[in-house]
């Protein structure tokens, strides 16, 4: 924990002596950013029952952390943008308790280099002299490249097994993306919340949040 706020911190510092106003004649123009995105553990009520693969895994740890952003944001107009997120972070796909072949063994967690998608409209209003805040409202796809196989075995009442069935799965889950900011230059500072109805860790019908501030900075037009 500590090393994120010093991340965050040094990485404020170097936006800030950075800045610079983009605002003037961005309609039609494309940019590029890349920033950290910092995403905290996330909320839900722990008394709701788990699906299977819940069990496989560590849900908060799976869904917070750090995660690098790179951003496509095209100005349709002065004040509203339609932009493209892929985030990147290399987490917990599945714990170290998984089945063992033979007697006796150990086995380590699973880690994966986790993509997401993120695709959002954004509008600007000026404050402040040269700073803007900004709303931005999407819809994300949550931790691709989390695909594991289940084995399940089948047993008969004498305890004799009779079958075996090895399927497929995955974490991956929709959510809508909600933020709020403010621009100050080529520099973004973002507070917001991933909020789904439908996540392969719960029930269909059970919220889950994961709130997430992020930073970036813009590198230029395309």
């Amino acid at each position: 924990m500590t090393r994120t706020l010093l991340f965050f911190a040094l990485t404020s510092f170097f936006f800030v002596g950075h800045a610079q106003d983009t605002e003037t004649g961005r309609k039609g123009q494309l940019y590029f950013s890349l920033g950290p995105e910092y995403r905290i553990t996330p909320i839900y009520d722990v008394a709701i029952p788990l699906s299977e693969e819940a069990s496989f895994t560590n849900i908060d740890k799976q869904n917070s952390g750090m995660a690098l952003n790179l951003e496509l944001e095209y100005f349709v107009s002065k004040k509203l943008s339609v932009g493209f997120i892929n985030s990147f972070r290399y987490d917990l796909v599945l714990l170290d308790a998984r089945e063992i072949t033979g007697d006796f063994g150990v086995e380590g967690a699973d880690y994966k280099l986790l993509m997401g998608y993120h695709l959002y409209l954004a509008y600007y209003f000026k404050v402040f002299g040269k700073g803007e805040f900004f709303a931005q409202a999407g819809l994300s796809l949550l931790n691709r490249n989390s695909d594991f196989i289940v084995k399940e075995l089948f047993r008969n009442e004498t305890g004799a097994l009779v079958g075996t069935a090895i399927y497929d799965s995955d974490y991956n889950f929709f959510a809508n993306k909600l933020s709020l900011g403010y621009v100050k230059g080529r520099s973004k500072l973002s507070l917001g919340i991933y909020v789904t109805h439908r996540a392969p860790h719960f029930g269909p019908t059970t919220s889950f949040m994961v709130p997430h501030i992020g930073l970036s900075y813009n590198i230029g037009k395309l």
